[in-house]
């Protein structure tokens, strides 16, 4: 015969699996929002090596840096 859990047992357990569904929402944000501060720098980074390529009249470098800019502004 199959033993019938308690409210208390229903209870824990309820609130384990609550707890951790909020540690990987916690942690996905934590690392959306870490991403987005890596690709804002790397953006900021290609922006300046942009200008020193224009400042050195550096075709091929500018080409480049633009085109890998481009993909992250799409």
């Amino acid at each position: 015969m199959e033993r019938k859990k308690s409210y208390q047992e229903l209870l824990k357990e309820y609130t384990m699996t609550q707890q951790q569904k909020e540690a990987q929402a916690l942690e996905w944000y934590t690392d959306l929002f870490l991403n987005g501060l890596l690709q804002k720098r790397r953006e900021e980074q290609l922006r300046k090596e942009i200008d020193l390529a224009l400042d050195r009249k550096d075709k091929e470098a500018f080409m480049k840096l633009t085109k890998e800019l481009a993909k992250y502004t799409e």
